[in-house]
């Protein structure tokens, strides 16, 4: 990815709180969550990184982690996103009025990054059967 191409620290910032929709033949298939966060690195320097959730209409989950040179953010800002598992190419269209709030309730990040890996594997596990 070309450095101009990297989204920025403000880009990231503003996508704190944001979900889309993942849209599919005009159907929302499921809802994308970004939660950007700031810490401190293993020698201590500041450094930054997104939590991306994403929760399909089935009720299954998934999460990722990115950070720079945020590949996967800025492929949900580029307005498609590739899920292999999920049928392949979404738009995302990020909900920016009234109903915001109301989706980051029901599909935002609201727990460490272990709960939803822990229930990301109990589904696959489910999937998969006995």
């Amino acid at each position: 990815m070309a450095p101009k191409d990297r989204p920025n620290e403000m880009q990231i910032a503003e996508l704190d709180g944001a979900v889309g929709e993942l849209v599919r033949d005009e159907h929302v298939a499921g809802w994308v969550a970004v939660e950007a966060k700031t810490f401190r690195t293993s020698f201590f320097t500041k450094s930054s990184g997104c939590w991306i959730l994403t929760t399909w209409a089935d009720g299954t989950v998934e999460i990722e982690e990115d950070h720079d040179p945020y590949v996967l953010v800025a492929e949900l800002l580029s307005g498609t996103v590739v899920y292999e598992d999920h049928d392949g190419e979404h738009e995302v269209r990020w909900v920016t009025d009234h109903r915001r709030a109301a989706l980051w309730e029901r599909f935002g990040v609201h727990e460490p990054a272990g709960h939803y890996l822990a229930l990301a594997a109990r589904q696959d596990r489910a999937r998969r059967g006995p």
